[in-house]
């Protein structure tokens, strides 16, 4: 009988020790990069959602080419173990690096000692580093509400229709100087770089007038 008992103390002894120390497991960190597209199309956004009363916390929204036509758009973990950094510069293509720390269990002796547990993989931290060209925006979900209004403005629409037209025009006029055997296919190009330029310009005054 005592050694039964002894059994069963050293059993809830580990148990103890898994659950409250992690025995049998280790910290295991991994890394992956994730690609990123804008949440509103025609302009470049990263948003986030203030939490708490500090504003310190932050969870941020975006999509993936996976979820660039679903329904919900998606955002970091609102989690006090999960740290998000966003930089912003000449980057190739705007993604996410995520590297993760999870707890696992050493080797497959523990996994099947504790399988009972549920606990292996175990969330433990997580930094999330946004890398965005310099010609993206970050804004809160409140101030990118605001935008949103401010573009549906007929009185916006007009001047940055007219604005766009003229500025479009300067553009082609300058390049044309500077090439005047430009092709169609060029000059479309020119057109469509500049519009996308003015319209990047023209949100960012936007958003720099918002009170």
């Amino acid at each position: 009988m005592s050694v039964f008992i002894a059994l069963f103390l050293i059993s809830i002894g580990l148990l103890v020790g898994n659950e409250y120390g992690h025995l049998g497991m280790e910290k295991v960190t991994t890394n992956k990069t994730i690609a990123i597209q804008t949440v509103k199309k025609g302009s470049n956004l990263l948003l986030y959602k203030q939490l708490g009363t500090n504003s310190k916390e932050k969870v941020y929204v975006y999509r993936t080419p996976d979820t660039a036509k679903a329904k919900k758009p998606d955002n970091t973990k609102a989690d006090i173990n999960v740290t998000n950094k966003v930089k912003q510069g000449n980057f190739d293509s705007s993604h996410i690096k995520q590297e993760t720390t999870r707890w696992e269990y050493k080797n497959g002796f523990y996994s099947f000692l504790f399988n009972l547990s549920n606990n292996d993989h175990e969330f433990v931290k997580q930094t999330n580093t946004f890398e965005i060209g310099s010609d993206w925006m970050v804004l809160s979900t409140s101030q990118a509400s605001k935008l949103d209004k401010m573009l549906k403005d007929k009185d916006v629409q007009a001047k940055m229709k007219s604005e766009g037209a003229d500025y479009v025009k300067s553009i082609v006029a300058q390049e044309m100087k500077a090439n005047p055997s430009m092709s169609e296919t060029q000059r479309a190009e020119v057109v469509k770089q500049a519009q996308a330029e003015y319209q990047a310009s023209a949100v960012k005054k936007l958003v720099g007038n918002m009170k």
